[in-house]
């Protein structure tokens, strides 16, 4: 799991689980969502898709969007997931040992992710030095949209705050 931000930047990895470890499980498991917890980031609130628990600093898409608010919050919720997505894209352009076409990391997992937060330590200096991606790489990765008809988030998980506060932004 990565958190990017706006920039092309990433501030945010947790990367010491397999791919087939579910979102919500290292969600719920990684030190960001205690800070969120904890009240750090009071004045920040993070997308996450439909397999993330709705919670007052996480926001998730309406699963049946039944007012034009909801809608457009769908819509913006769809389109700034994209951006994230081609961050990803980007990371995995300028470090093609990421991309699957490249391959795959064939080291364990705790190596493999000490190789990732690496790489995601080398792409931010290059993204704040303005290093462009190599000539025959520069082709973006735009990830897939979200689907703002998705199901409810996994067992239906959602917080009455991240509810109300996901209300807010409609």
């Amino acid at each position: 799991m990565e958190t990017g931000k706006a920039g092309w930047g990433i501030w945010g990895e947790a990367v010491r689980y397999p791919g087939s470890t579910h979102d919500s499980f290292i969600w719920n498991n990684c030190a960001l969502r205690a800070k969120f917890a904890e009240g750090d980031f009071l004045d920040c609130h993070l997308l996450g898709d439909s397999g993330y628990p709705l919670e007052r600093y996480l926001l998730t898409p309406f699963a049946n969007p039944m007012t034009r608010g909801e809608e457009r919050f769908n819509r913006s919720h769809t389109r700034t997931r994209v951006l994230i997505e081609q961050t990803f894209g980007l990371l995995k352009s300028r470090f093609r040992c990421l991309h699957q076409s490249g391959g795959s990391l064939q080291y364990e997992p705790r190596k493999c992710g000490k190789i990732i937060t690496a790489c995601i330590l080398l792409h931010n200096r290059c993204v704040r030095r303005r290093i462009p991606l190599p000539e025959a790489e520069a082709e973006a990765e735009g990830g897939e949209e979200e689907d703002p008809d998705d199901p409810e988030p996994l067992g239906g998980c959602r917080s009455e705050t991240g509810t109300c506060c996901r209300t807010t932004s409609t």
